[in-house]
C-alpha cells in the first residue's frame, strides 16, 4: 500500500529542488518548489497521460552526461515540452509560443512562472527516480 505523502530529500547541488508526491483520489500528483513548478505541471499532465515519458527522459540524461555531447533532445507534449542539453532541463509550457503582446491590454504582463523551470540533469534525474520509486 502506498503511503499516502511522501516528501523527497532535495538532492546535494547548487540549486536545490524541494518535491513531493502525494496520491490523491487514486491518482499521483507531482508539488515542486517556488520557480520549479513547471517541472511538476510536466509530470502531473504529460507523464499522468504517457508513462513511457519517464523511460524515454532518463535516456535522454544519460545521452546528455556523454562527453563531447553538443545536442539539444525535445520532447515536446501537448502542454508542457522538455528540453535537455548538456547542462540542464528545460521545462517550458507550450501556450509561451503565443505572442501575448496583442492579447494583453496596457499594463497588463502575462504570468508564466508557474510556466517554466529550469534544472540541472542530476537534479532532474533525481525528480523522476524519486518519481518511480514512490510509484512502487
Amino acid at each position: 500500500m502506498h503511503q499516502p505523502l511522501a516528501v523527497a530529500d532535495p538532492p546535494l547541488a547548487f540549486n536545490l529542488m524541494d518535491f513531493q508526491f502525494t496520491y490523491r483520489q487514486g491518482s499521483l500528483s507531482a508539488k515542486c518548489s517556488m520557480g520549479h513548478e513547471a517541472l511538476a505541471n510536466w509530470l502531473n499532465s504529460e507523464v499522468r497521460s504517457n508513462s513511457q515519458l519517464i523511460s524515454t527522459a532518463l535516456s535522454a540524461l544519460q545521452r546528455a552526461k556523454q562527453p563531447h555531447f553538443n545536442q539539444e533532445i525535445k520532447l515536446i507534449g501537448k502542454e508542457y515540452s522538455l528540453f535537455i542539453n548538456a547542462d540542464e532541463v528545460m521545462v517550458s509550457a507550450n501556450n509561451l509560443q503565443i505572442d501575448d503582446s496583442a492579447l494583453l491590454e496596457e499594463d497588463f504582463h502575462y504570468y508564466d512562472e508557474e510556466s517554466i523551470a529550469f534544472c540541472g540533469l542530476e537534479d532532474f534525474e533525481q525528480f523522476l527516480q524519486s518519481y518511480l520509486a514512490f510509484q512502487q
